[in-house]
């Protein structure tokens, strides 16, 4: 998703050529291009710099010039400008209100090291199930949570990252989102306290068929970008954390993985659904794994 810092950087910058951005006249941000021809983030200011680690995306240099210190992010993989452009964008947004040189340099700092999770390029290591899996939670709070309950919310109540019992969870209602190959007609649970619950929630269950990579439909990378830029700074910081915690990167990898939204169901968990809970097991059963027939449980659905 092309956002305005992109659309700048498509503008035709000479090596070592930068244009201001933002209107704050108490800060100095630039983007334009470094002397090797990488697009780049510059911040110029005075401020007592510390020392700040490159990743295998993105180059960070330092360098003083009389009285001033430049702090720049330079990409070193084309494929991911789009990112980059997000993450330029992030750090526009971050600082564009700030007056002071060191308050900013700080802000820069922290928002580059929460970031830096995410840019580990080729690494690709989420199995199928486990980008299925994210798919529908990122497909649940994009379609039903950010814009019932708005972003903050949405993030707050996500806890699928956290590996507690339900994905979802916000004042007196609870969601346990699956995605299922298109056709397969069940859905796997795979601890007793993902339905088990004295109070009524809801079973969320997407169903995707993969397609070639050509095909012009759902990628994780792309439904990451368009949940970002629906986001505040700050929520933005929350979200790439617990991004982070599925081992999520922005690997050009994950965009072999093309999906078709065949449908989504939502069924009703109450007193009767069938489902086990921990009063009804044996004493000294510990873990129990079992499967939901979907054509059972149509009564359910709303």
């Amino acid at each position: 998703m092309k956002n305005e810092i992109y659309k700048i950087f498509e503008g035709n910058f000479r090596s070592g050529s930068y244009i201001r951005l933002g209107e704050n006249k108490d800060l100095s941000l630039y983007l334009g291009k470094d002397d090797s021809g990488k697009y780049a983030f510059e911040f110029r200011g005075k401020y007592n710099p510390i020392k700040i680690s490159s990743s295998d995306v993105i180059l960070v240099a330092q360098f003083k010039s009389n009285d001033t210190y430049t702090l720049r992010f330079s990409l070193e993989n084309k494929d991911l400008l789009e990112y980059f452009c997000t993450f330029c964008e992030d750090l526009f947004e971050a600082t564009k209100n700030i007056k002071e040189d060191s308050i900013a340099y700080k802000q820069l700092n922290e928002r580059y090291f929460s970031w830096k999770k995410l840019f580990r390029p080729h690494a690709g290591s989420m199995s199928d199930s486990e980008i299925l899996g994210l798919l529908g939670e990122l497909l649940f709070m994009d379609e039903r949570m950010i814009p019932e309950w708005g972003a903050s919310i949405a993030l707050n109540s996500w806890t699928g990252p956290e590996k507690t019992h339900k994905d979802f969870s916000t004042e007196n209602v609870w969601y346990e989102i699956k995605t299922i190959s298109s056709g397969k007609n069940s859905v796997k649970i795979s601890s007793l306290e993902q339905l088990d619950s004295e109070i009524e929630g809801f079973l969320i269950v997407y169903d995707l068929e993969k397609m070639s990579p050509s095909f012009n439909g759902l990628k994780l990378n792309t439904l990451v970008q368009k949940l970002l830029h629906q986001m505040s700074s700050s929520n933005r910081e929350e979200f790439i954390n617990k991004l982070s915690l599925y081992n999520y990167d922005f690997s050009p990898n994950y965009d072999n993985f093309v999906y078709s939204v065949v449908g989504c169901s939502t069924y009703e968990v109450k007193d009767d659904f069938p489902r086990l809970s921990r009063k009804s097991i044996p004493t000294g059963i510990d873990k129990v794994q079992y499967e939901i027939n979907l054509s059972d449980i149509e009564e359910y659905k709303l």
